[in-house]
């Protein structure tokens, strides 16, 4: 992301600090995806005065929005602009989610409006910012050139969705990004190494160059190539002063 378009990404959030103190009324922002929260995890400071909840419709939810609350408002997951709609086709050949995205997008409406979208047991969830959501589902008619059942689910903590991973039980030579990076791949740290100078490595959806960037607890690596992984765990030294390390892989 270009620094001016950062400025203004941190200046909106900013403004609803500034609107929510002057209004005494919740604010929300658009849907921002992983790079944009990262970017607001380093960049803003939030003030005192005000309560901060970040949400995307159910809670492995890449895409977020953020809810600045009053200080006397309790921050509830009700109260966002979010709505699901439920796609049920795929009746000739199943539906991917690269379908459903195009399908969604090409109705005109902006990235910033759209939230995740699971796909799961012949059906899709679109997760929209409750202004859209009457728009998309009168006007969303096909997917993939195939027919679609749409329902509106107005309240989307009722949606049970569970993210799929791969466990993998590895090792790895340290805490820093090539060594982790190398792990996740199955690759050699040298190899690993050109990728994330090559910029083909993300940490927490950021692109880092440096390879002894430190890999925490949590973090999610995306190596282009290889996948996504959340680091989950690290667990003692082997013999070999190597560390144990889990991952859970996106599938």
């Amino acid at each position: 992301m270009e620094q001016n378009d950062k400025k203004l990404l941190t200046a909106k959030i900013e403004d609803l600090f500034e609107l929510c103190g002057k209004y005494c009324e919740a604010r929300f922002s658009d849907f921002l995806d992983g790079a944009e929260q990262s970017i607001i995890n380093r960049e803003v400071v939030f003030p005192y005065g005000c309560s901060v909840m970040i949400y995307g419709g159910f809670p492995d939810a890449e895409k977020k929005i953020i809810g600045v609350f009053p200080e006397w408002e309790e921050p509830d997951a009700s109260a966002f602009p979010i709505v699901c709609i439920k796609a049920e086709g795929g009746y000739t050949r199943p539906l991917t989610h690269r379908d459903y995205l195009g399908s969604v997008l090409s109705l005109g409406i902006s990235p910033s409006k759209l939230g995740d979208i699971v796909v799961s047991d012949g059906c899709a969830y679109i997760f929209l910012h409750s202004d859209i959501a009457e728009y998309v589902s009168g006007s969303l008619h096909k997917i993939g050139n195939q027919s679609v059942k749409l329902s509106l689910i107005p309240d989307p903590s009722s949606v049970k969705i569970e993210r799929k991973y791969l466990t993998i039980e590895t090792v790895c030579a340290s805490e820093r990004l090539d060594a982790l990076t190398a792990a996740a791949a199955n690759i050699s740290r040298s190899e690993a190494a050109k990728l994330i100078e090559g910029g083909k490595v993300k940490l927490n959806h950021l692109e880092i160059y440096k390879t002894s960037e430190t890999v925490k607890e949590g973090d999610l690596l995306s190596v282009r190539g290889s996948g996504r992984f959340i680091v989950y765990r690290f667990g003692a030294e082997t013999r070999k002063k190597r560390l144990h390390v889990t991952l859970k892989k996106f599938i």
